[in-house]
């Protein structure tokens, strides 16, 4: 627990979005956002969060729901979320935030759409570090003594889901709920904002879009100290 005690924000988003997943927030990401294998890097990047929905550095607790697709129809049996963050321009102040302005476009360029969205300069990767060592085995190659490579490495989430016509699943989500995967995590702020990009294995037919709920509380405690240990 951290000695500063409890900095909880309110659960966001207020307002329901509706759609399929009753009761919360939908988000669609988009058939553009879509990238198959390392395609995934070059999609167009949908924001998932309001602008300055976070803080530098602040801890997040997210709840994450995925809807596999639909009962005979076309669904995914197993997705990847890329995570991307919106860095600031200045503290206090996100690139894009009332308008696009001169020091954006110093900072950070025009980019495809002469602004926020889908911009690399603005957007960043969600980063692993791999450790590698001199005292390891191929691969990858250990590094020459006395050093140790910090191998930066894009995070992405990865869920298998359960098929929306099985009988044995189906029944756990009565109407209005519909079939999907629900995960709970903790993620240090790295960004102002949230975005992403996907990737799906298909369980049947070619769905376009992949729907998901996104809700998160900010300034949770130091329980990421302990989660992020595990494995």
């Amino acid at each position: 627990m951290s000695r500063r005690g409890a900095e909880f924000g309110a659960v966001q988003p207020l307002l329901r979005r509706g759609g399929p997943i009753a009761a919360f927030p939908q988000i669609v990401l988009p058939q553009t956002s879509f990238g198959a294998g390392t395609a995934i890097n070059t999609a167009v990047i949908t924001r998932v969060t309001p602008i300055n929905a976070f803080r530098l550095g602040q801890q997040i607790t997210f709840w994450l729901g995925v809807v596999p697709g639909a009962s005979g129809n076309s669904y995914f049996n197993r997705v990847r979320l890329k995570l991307w963050w919106a860095r600031p321009n200045k503290e206090y102040r996100t690139p894009g935030q009332d308008e696009w302005l001169p020091i954006d476009r110093a900072t950070f360029g025009d980019g495809p759409l002469a602004g926020l969205d889908n911009n690399r300069y603005v957007w960043m990767p969600s980063p692993k570090r791999l450790d590698i060592t001199p005292y390891q085995t191929p691969p990858p190659a250990a590094t020459p003594q006395p050093n140790s490579d910090s191998e930066l490495l894009d995070d992405c989430l990865v869920m298998s889901l359960p098929s929306p016509a099985d009988p044995t699943y189906t029944p756990l989500f009565p109407a209005p709920q519909v079939v999907c995967r629900w995960g709970a995590f903790f993620y240090p702020a790295m960004g102002y904002s949230l975005g992403m990009t996907w990737d799906g294995t298909v369980g049947a037919g070619a769905p376009q879009t992949l729907t998901i709920s996104l809700t998160y509380s900010v300034g949770t405690l130091g329980g990421s100290v302990y989660q992020e240990s595990v494995g």
